[in-house]
């Protein structure tokens, strides 16, 4: 009887509350995006989408009216296709590789973190170009 009630207890206590997934300094939770643009942070988002084909990882975060997309390819070191920057932070405006804009891409602690300047326009004024400078965290 009291190795029953032992047992008992010890299954108990095994079974308690685990401490909360915390990632490791710099990284995201799976699934969490960071937008900042012109140095000011427009939000984090947990809708995140990422598909990858071959050396090529497609990001959304955010939704279509508000949001970010991007392509990543890590074929030799990661770097960034493109990024589109959809109504955030007053700005709407694109990366292309090769074409405008300049943008640099880390993958540390499983986090994408693509920084940059975009071209594009403020939501106020969208008959002047302007640019601004990006940061994208996303991990996927």
């Amino acid at each position: 009887m009291v190795a029953a009630l032992v047992a008992l207890v010890l299954g108990l206590a095994g079974c308690s509350d685990s401490p909360e997934y915390q990632p490791p300094a710099g990284a995201l939770p799976a699934g969490t995006a960071q937008v900042s643009i012109g140095g000011q942070d427009v939000g984090t988002s947990d809708a995140v989408a990422c598909t990858t084909i071959e050396t090529v990882t497609t990001i959304s975060t955010g939704e279509e009216a508000a949001g970010t997309t991007s392509a990543v390819d890590s074929a030799i070191e990661p770097t960034a296709l493109f990024v589109k920057i959809r109504n955030l932070g007053g700005f709407t405006g694109n990366y292309w590789q090769d074409v405008d804009g300049e943008a640099e891409v880390d993958t540390a602690a499983g986090t994408f973190t693509i920084t940059g300047r975009a071209n594009g326009f403020a939501t106020d004024k969208p008959s002047f170009r302007t640019a601004e400078d990006f940061e994208i965290k996303v991990a996927c």
